[in-house]
Formats: structure tokens, sequence, C-alpha cells
């Protein structure tokens, strides 16, 4: 009988196989920390990270960022995927975060089977630049936030299981797609 982590381990060798360009955690460039990129350089990297990520949701049925970094360019580009669009981050910045915070159990595509239980804030304030070049500033809240900060952590050479609180890093054989946000006690 094949247990439930043979199972995740043959779909993680799968994704592994299709998605070669994304970094694993231990490759040196996750942790190091990302530089500017221009508009036109942004613009073109995150092109290529909003359409892996696409093709990665229909292959692995999750997944709602995607970070430089994790493709082995050290630039500060992210891209998310919410609403069914891709939104490209060309030099984002938190200008502002919430003393609040909440707990959830962060998975990554660069974590590979691992996720642990991570703090953060509720709300955070992004400034960045599109990808019509146009300088953004927005507020975002709960499971958005959280993303932000995330993504935002790759750009700085920091991975989820950083975060994660002492003793929660586990492999992730619950449903990720089930996860709710938790008050910080």
């Amino acid at each position: 009988m094949i247990t439930k982590i043979e199972l995740k381990l043959k779909r993680f060798s799968e994704v592994m196989e299709k998605f070669p360009l994304i970094r694993y955690a231990g490759d040196p460039i996750l942790r190091s920390v990302a530089s500017e990129a221009s508009v036109e350089e942004g613009v073109e990297i995150g092109t290529k990270l909003g359409e892996m990520l696409v093709e990665y949701r229909k292959f692995a049925g999750m997944g709602r960022g995607l970070a430089a970094p994790q493709i082995g360019l050290a630039k500060r580009v992210f891209v998310t995927y919410l609403d069914d669009q891709i939104q490209i981050y060309i030099n984002p910045q938190m200008t502002s975060t919430s003393k609040q915070s909440n707990h959830y159990r962060e998975l990554c595509l660069s974590s590979g089977l691992m996720w642990g239980d991570v703090v953060r804030s509720t709300w955070v304030v992004l400034k960045w630049t599109d990808a019509a070049g146009r300088e953004k500033e927005e507020k975002f809240e709960g499971v958005v936030a959280r993303l932000i900060q995330h993504e935002l952590d790759h750009l700085q050479g920091v991975m989820n299981l950083d975060r994660a609180e002492p003793g929660s890093i586990e492999f992730a054989l619950a449903d990720p797609l089930k996860e709710v946000l938790r008050d910080s006690k």
C-alpha cells in the first residue's frame, strides 16, 4: 500500500521534472538579497514568472505567487495570481505594517513538501512599479497581505521555513487549500 508521503514524493518529483527552473531550499540564490530591476527587465521577468505560475497552477492545482529568485534571478520582481489575474510587482517595498498578526501554515514552491506555522502582519502597505511603469501604493489585508510578505521575503533571501514557529515544520500532508488564518495569541 502506498503511503500519503510516498504519493506526495512522487508528485513532487513530477513537479521538479516539469519545472526545472524552480529553485529549492539549499540553492544559494534563495539566500541572496535581490537587486533592483529596470521596468523593462521587471516586465520581462514578471511575464516569465506569470507564465510559469499559471502553468504550475494548471499542473499542481495551487500556487499564488512566485518571485524572481525562485527561478534563479536575483532581481526585485515577483508576481501574484489573484482573481484569475497575474499582477507584476517591480522593486516592491513595504511602507507600513499592522501591529496585529496572524498564524498560517505556509507552503512554498521552493520548500518542496515542507511547511510551517508562520506569524505575519494582518495588513501591509506596499509600494511598487507595475508592468506599465506606474508607481503604485496599496494596502493589502488577510491572506493577500500574507502572500505579499511571503514573496517580499524571497527578495530578501528569506524562506517561509526560516520564519516558521519552532517545532511547527512538518511534511505538508494536509490539503494546503484548506488552510485558514488564525489570530495570534
